[in-house]
């Protein structure tokens, strides 16, 4: 597996079949009111998988520059083998050079949540990544940026709920 980071890149045939499980799910037991995407490539075409099987309008996906994926420096396009404590994971990760700061994550984090808190939708699926989700995360709870890494990995096509 590779470290794609903030390179943009295709879904791969796997991230297809995952996004219509998790839109066929979300069919079944989460309605949503909008549905928010990173810019990224994989992201978008997840959320619009996703809102074609909700028969949500993809003209109304809503797509925030400040959900795209943690630059990680000299690890992007690395295999998670040779960079396991490198990855965006752990904290070593602030170490890696080209490394966007992590202020900077939490503040485009924070950004979003006081965007998403303005709009009149209550019921918002945000599409995005593991840095990005751990982040929203950690700007949710008014943790300390470095309180990303007490979150544990985020899984591909998996709800996390925000409450």
């Amino acid at each position: 597996m590779v470290i794609a980071g903030s390179h943009d890149s295709p879904l791969s045939e796997l991230g297809r079949r995952q996004a219509t499980y998790a839109g066929q799910t979300a069919k079944e037991f989460f309605p949503f009111d909008l549905i928010v995407t990173s810019p990224m490539s994989r992201a978008v075409q997840t959320a619009e998988i996703v809102a074609e099987q909700l028969g949500y309008p993809r003209d109304r996906l809503l797509v925030l520059e400040e959900l795209r994926e943690r630059n990680l420096g000299d690890v992007e396009g690395r295999d998670y083998r040779h960079a396991p404590q490198h990855n965006g994971n752990y904290e070593d990760a602030e170490n890696v050079p080209g490394v966007e700061p992590i202020e900077s994550l939490y503040a485009r984090a924070s950004h979003v949540l006081e965007v998403l808190r303005a709009r009149p939708e209550k019921r918002v699926l945000v599409v995005c990544h593991n840095g990005c989700g751990r982040m929203l995360e950690t700007a949710w709870a008014a943790d300390t940026p470095m309180g990303m890494y007490k979150r544990p990995r985020m899984e591909n096509a998996v709800f996390y709920q925000l409450s």
